[in-house]
């Protein structure tokens, strides 16, 4: 009878294992998937995600045309506005903290608090600073 725990019998000693040797063996899918070369098959999930940053947030966001007033000038941009705050486009970067979020006459101040590089323009992200005041600034956006 043979002894099965000793390493001469084994199949590991027999297994020759090889590198791939074509470019296309050596692609990662999943690398494929985060640099936008696959499309990913997962993606939109079936269900909202339970965890994770989409099911953290405390409002929904609808994206929206609307107005931000910058030191009396009011500039016509593309984002997204909820209950707590916006996000909007600039091909600069502001300066001030404060802006008013106009949508349709009605208006909120709002703090931001950061801008990041997205494409060719700024995402400037904000908060209102009056929960009473943003209000009807959310509900003009829901009902358009």
């Amino acid at each position: 009878m043979d002894n099965v725990f000793t390493k001469s019998n084994s199949v590991a000693s027999h297994i020759n294992r090889t590198g791939r040797s074509t470019a296309a063996g050596k692609f990662s899918p999943s690398f494929g998937v985060r640099r936008g070369l696959i499309k990913d098959p997962n993606w939109p999930p079936a269900e909202f995600p339970e965890h994770g940053t989409a099911a953290s947030r405390r409002f929904r966001r609808i994206d929206a045309t609307f107005v931000v007033e910058l030191r009396g000038e009011q500039v016509s941009v593309k984002g997204d506005v909820s209950e707590g705050g916006a996000m909007f486009l600039l091909d600069r970067r502001v300066e001030t903290k404060v802006v008013d979020v106009v949508v349709n006459g009605i208006a909120a101040r709002a703090e931001i608090l950061s801008a990041s590089k997205k494409g060719s323009s700024f995402a400037h992200h904000c908060r209102f600073l009056d929960s009473a005041e943003a209000l009807p600034v959310w509900q003009a956006v829901a009902a358009a």
